[in-house]
This record gives structure tokens, C-alpha cells and sequence, in this order.
């Protein structure tokens, strides 16, 4: 028995021994994997396809790319294409000769596959950028409901497949007509970007600025600062249709014993239908009919206009809260009357404009399904983000971060003939990153609606914490005090009689006035005088006791209630044909109640020599 188990543990000895010295893959596999990386190529050919596919790859994603989305928005972009070139350039060189080395480093049909992909990709997203993409509108904040794209963006996919497939059937048929194809369709593709590049430079030229913007920013080292003699301030709230702050004031009757003193002008019709020009307009008196650049506009818009300098004449001093895109080409047309208004200092941050540049071009010619990931705001490309912002010191419109200064830095008064003090914030205008506690969220396009309303009952609750604050420094009963827009709902429409949904039909805006030494007992007036952004802006010089007369236009306060006056609105048509955004300049008069469309009448319509959103 013993000899018996003797033996039977040395033939299991043996097998474990067998069983060690096979092979853990077999043969047949071993075979495919060498066939897999097997390749007569010598290194110097692949490496010749290689760069081919990573030319074209990054040659139209990191640099025509960026430098093409730059074209088309320098207008709102706060640096120069002498910091753009450097870090697309030096990304896309890097990138190039990294990648084209590594692909190159692959052997066999690993090498085919990965260098297929590559110019599949590209070709798909050229494709896709230049051709197929769905119109969604420019990056102005407006949500996108992307779940109603899902069909669209399942068919999309299947389109980026199919192109990505073509280089990989010519590899499998021929792998001659393949490396010819890759080689040449790369060529190709540059080519033809090269020449767009050359093409855009000739084209744009006399646009193109070499330099960091010179438009400036409004810094906030006195951001609550107000006098204790005399003050004009004014909050406007983006986007705040007369719509939206009706339903406010039904879902919140209680506002209407808050805004106490206030008058409600119900039949308020505002100048533009986007935010420029409509704030260097109001801010200015100065018509805009889109015959010169708009920097050149809002230069000379703030040369003529005596506005600030009159109350800089007065004694007073000015400080605006806003992006200088919507006000000025440069804040030197101020000439010093504007105290907050600083020129641009230190160097734009070349990983910053990269990051930005390349989440474009990301947005533009990426597939459908992953454009969500890049979806971005475009005013979030400004000052702070290309230049820094630690110390908070550069406004941008950022309702969340605005009502967390106050809270921090609270009202301050200072003893000076008077103040004039301009605040433009978020209001009705998407993204809605505030909710009703003026506490700062997370976007839901899901609940857009609901979204909106948080945002602005937040930026009531701001309001109404300002005003308490005014109350306590002894300043509010010698304040005026105005709750505005800049225009009214939004949509892209050939004409406002054919548009769609909410966005069809008048456009009227919120106004509510408080004025200087009004009865704060009375709960909140209505008003019906046929007003506008022209009486508004001479309320503005009459509220700081500054003559306004002289060009025929009147302050809201010297109109009649029942008087009949004409007014104008200017509509930045779109041409359906092409989905542009603003083509046309259309021009409505309007007589009698605004709120009623039947009053609005089209009197012309003509083509914007320079659109603003081309």
C-alpha cells in the first residue's frame, strides 16, 4: 500500500510537471498575435503615414481649427492672435511629432488599425464640422435640450462610423490603395485648410487685432459704494421680458408690498433685441444701425454721448458693472469718466486661451452625442478667465458671484456730490447657475423654466437686501432706484410675426422706477405711458439733476400718461435659408399699447452691413 502511494504521488508530480511546460497561450494564438504586429514596412514608411494621418489630425482640430473659431469671434475675444498662434502652434507641433513617432513605433495591422482611425476620425470631423452639424444656436448661455436630439445624434453616430470604416475597408482590400488614400486625403485636407486660413486672413484683415484687446474691463474694488447725497443706481437683469416679471409678481404677490415706492411701467418697449447694442444704446442715446464694426459703434457711441461726461461735469462719479464687449471698443473713450473703468494689464495666459480655443473646436467637430461635454458660455472666455481673476477684481456677469461679494463687502457710502452706479446681471438670461437663495447651482436644462425663475426671485432677493442696506446707511430715501432689461425674450426668427412658441409676437420689458424721495408707503404703482430706452436714458441725467433737453427726447417723467407717442423697435432678423443668426436689421414702429402685437407694425426690413453674431 505504501509502494502503491509512492508511486501515485510521483505520477502526479509528473503531471503538474507536463502541465507546467505548456504554453499559456497555444500556438494558433502565438501565430495571430505575430501576425498581428508582422511587418515587411521598414520604419521610415510607416513613418511617413504616420505623419500624414497626425498632420491632417492635428492640423485641423488644435490649429485651423481654433484659429478659425478666432476669426469668427474676435469680436468678443480679449486677446490677440499674436497669444493665439504661439500655444496652437507649439501644442500642435509637440502633438505632431509625439504621436507620429509612437504610431510609427506600431508594427503590422495594429499600425493600420490605429493610423485608420485616426484619419477617420478626421475626415468625419471635418465632415461633421463644416457640413453636418446641427444648428444650436451660438454660445450665448441659451440651453439646449439635448434630449431632443437623441434621434439626431444616434443617426450621427451612425454616419461618423460609417466614414471611419472607409479607411479600414481599403486597408482590408489593399493595403497600397490604402497607405494612397491616407497620404493624399491628409494632403488634401490641409490643403484645403491652408488655403481657408490665407483666404480668412485676406478677408478679415482690417479686423484682426495683433494685440491683447484693448477694450479694458470694470474692476470691483467699489462695487457697493454709493453716495451719501445722491444716487441713480440701476440693476438691469438680462433677458427680463415683461412675461416673465408678471408671472414673477403672480407666483410672488408678496413682491408688491416689498418694491413699496416703485412704479410699474407696463408699456415699456426696449431699443434692440440683443444684448449689444442694446447697453451701450441705453447707456449712450446713440442709434446703431450695424453700418461700421461694432467696436468702431461703441467707440463712437461713447465719444458723442456727454452722458458720463455731464455727470462727471456735475461733480459725480460713474461706475459701471457690465462687460465692456457690450459698452465700449476700448474704455479710453471714456476719457476718465468712468472710474472703474481700467485698461488690460499683464499677459493673457497662453493654457488658458489654448484650453478655450480647443474646447471650441472640440464643440464644433465632435459627433453630436459629446457635444454636451463641450458645450461652453462664450462671455465665460473673457477677462477673468484669459488674465486671472483670484482677487476678484474684473466684473463679469455672474449673478452667483455677484450676490456673494455683496454679502461679503456689504454697502459702503462715502461722501461725494453723487453717484451714478449701473449693474448688469444674469436676470431671465440662461445659463442659470443661481436659485431662488441666491446660492450658486448647478445648470438644469431639464427644468429650464423653473431654472429662470429661481435665477431672477435670487436676484429680487439681492435687490431687496441692497435696498435694506440703503435703508440702514440713511441713503435710501435720497436714492433712485431703476429695475430694467436690456431686451426682452429671445429667439432666433426671421421677424418677431414668424417666430415660434413664446418668442412670437411684442417684445415689452420690465421697468420699475423708484425715485428720490418718493412715498416708500405706497405699495407698488402701474403706469401705462408709452416709454422707451431713449426716455429711459434721459431718466437716467434727470434723476442726477443734470440737464437732458436739447434733442427732443423726453424723460419718462415728462411724458403723460395717456400722451400718444411712436416708438421703434430694431429686430436682429434671422435669414432661414442660411440659419444665420443676425442678417436683417428690421424695424417695427409701434403705436399705442406695446403689449398688444396688432400694434407693432413692420416698416422695414434691411440687410446689416456687420452683423454683430455672424
Amino acid at each position: 500500500m505504501e509502494n502503491t502511494s509512492v508511486k501515485e504521488t510521483e505520477n502526479m508530480q509528473r503531471d503538474e510537471k507536463i502541465i507546467s511546460k505548456k504554453p499559456l497561450f497555444s500556438d494558433n494564438f502565438n501565430k495571430k498575435l505575430r501576425n498581428l504586429w508582422q511587418d515587411d514596412r521598414r520604419f521610415s514608411e510607416r513613418l511617413l503615414t504616420s505623419g500624414a494621418a497626425v498632420l491632417a489630425f492635428v492640423f485641423t482640430f488644435i490649429m485651423f481649427g481654433p484659429f478659425e473659431l478666432y476669426i469668427a469671434n474676435m469680436s468678443y475675444l480679449v486677446f490677440g492672435v499674436k497669444q493665439l498662434l504661439p500655444p496652437i502652434i507649439i501644442a500642435g507641433i509637440i502633438i505632431l511629432a509625439v504621436f507620429t513617432v509612437l504610431f510609427a513605433l506600431l508594427r503590422g495591422k495594429i499600425f493600420n488599425a490605429v493610423v485608420s482611425i485616426v484619419i477617420g476620425i478626421t475626415i468625419a470631423g471635418y465632415i461633421q464640422g463644416n457640413y453636418i452639424n446641427i444648428d444650436h444656436g451660438t454660445l450665448d448661455g441659451t440651453g439646449i435640450v439635448w434630449q431632443d436630439f437623441k434621434w439626431q445624434m444616434l443617426v450621427n453616430l451612425f454616419v461618423w462610423v460609417a466614414i471611419i470604416l472607409v479607411p479600414v475597408i481599403f486597408c482590408y482590400f489593399s493595403r497600397d490603395i490604402w497607405k494612397s488614400f491616407v497620404r493624399i486625403v491628409s494632403l488634401v485636407l490641409v490643403a484645403m485648410q491652408v488655403f481657408g486660413a490665407v483666404y480668412l486672413v485676406i478677408k478679415s484683415a482690417y479686423q484682426i487685432n495683433s494685440n491683447i484687446s484693448d477694450d479694458g474691463y470694470f474692476e470691483c474694488s467699489e462695487q457697493f459704494k454709493v453716495s451719501k447725497n445722491k444716487n441713480t443706481i440701476v440693476f438691469l437683469l438680462d433677458r427680463m421680458d415683461k412675461k416673465y416679471m408678471d408671472e414673477l409678481l403672480k407666483r410672488d404677490p408678496e413682491l408688491c408690498e416689498r418694491l413699496s415706492g416703485f412704479t410699474y411701467y407696463k408699456n415699456f418697449t426696449g431699443s434692440y433685441s440683443r444684448t449689444f447694442p442694446s447697453v451701450a444704446y441705453l447707456l449712450s442715446g446713440v442709434k446703431y444701425d450695424y453700418d461700421i464694426p461694432s467696436a468702431e459703434y461703441m467707440k463712437k457711441a461713447m465719444s458723442e454721448s456727454n452722458f458720463f461726461g455731464a455727470l462727471q461735469a456735475a461733480g459725480y462719479e460713474s461706475r459701471l458693472y457690465t462687460d465692456t464687449q457690450y459698452v465700449t471698443g476700448s474704455v479710453e473713450s471714456f476719457n476718465g469718466t468712468v472710474k472703474n473703468a481700467k485698461s488690460t494689464e499683464g499677459k493673457a495666459k497662453p493654457m488658458k486661451i489654448l484650453s478655450a480655443m480647443l474646447n471650441l473646436s472640440a464643440y464644433r467637430y465632435s459627433p453630436e452625442a459629446i457635444k454636451p461635454y463641450f458645450h461652453i458660455y462664450t462671455d465665460n472666455i473673457a477677462q477673468k478667465y484669459i488674465f486671472g481673476n483670484k482677487d476678484g477684481s474684473i466684473y463679469t456677469v455672474d449673478d452667483a458671484e455677484f450676490y456673494a461679494a455683496f454679502r461679503k463687502k456689504g454697502i459702503t457710502t462715502e461722501d461725494n456730490a453723487g453717484s451714478f452706479v449701473f449693474y448688469h446681471l444674469q436676470g431671465a438670461h440662461d445659463p442659470f447657475t443661481m436659485n431662488e437663495k441666491g446660492e450658486a447651482v448647478t445648470l438644469d436644462y431639464l427644468n429650464y423654466e423653473e431654472s429662470m425663475y429661481k435665477q431672477i426671485r435670487g436676484d429680487f432677493k439681492m435687490i431687496l437686501s441692497y435696498i435694506e442696506q440703503l435703508k440702514a446707511a440713511g441713503v435710501y430715501d435720497h436714492t433712485t432706484i431703476i429695475i430694467t432689461a436690456d431686451h426682452g425674450r429671445t429667439g432666433t426668427a426671421p421677424s418677431l410675426e414668424e417666430a415660434t412658441g413664446e418668442n412670437y409676437g411684442e417684445r415689452v420689458l420690465t421697468l420699475l422706477i423708484k425715485e428720490a424721495g418718493a412715498d416708500t408707503k405706497q405699495p407698488l404703482k402701474t403706469s401705462m405711458k408709452q416709454v422707451c430706452q431713449a426716455n429711459l436714458h434721459k431718466t437716467f441725467l434727470r434723476s442726477m439733476g443734470v440737464n437732458y433737453e436739447g434733442d427732443g427726447v423726453r424723460a419718462i417723467e415728462d411724458i403723460g400718461e395717456d400722451e400718444e407717442i411712436t416708438r421703434y423697435f430694431y429686430m436682429s432678423g434671422s435669414n432661414s435659408l442660411k440659419a444665420s443668426r443676425d442678417v436683417n436689421l428690421i424695424t417695427y414702429e409701434i403705436k399705442g399699447d406695446a403689449n398688444d402685437f396688432s400694434n407693432w407694425k413692420r416698416v422695414k426690413t434691411e440687410k446689416m452691413k456687420f452683423p454683430f453674431y455672424d
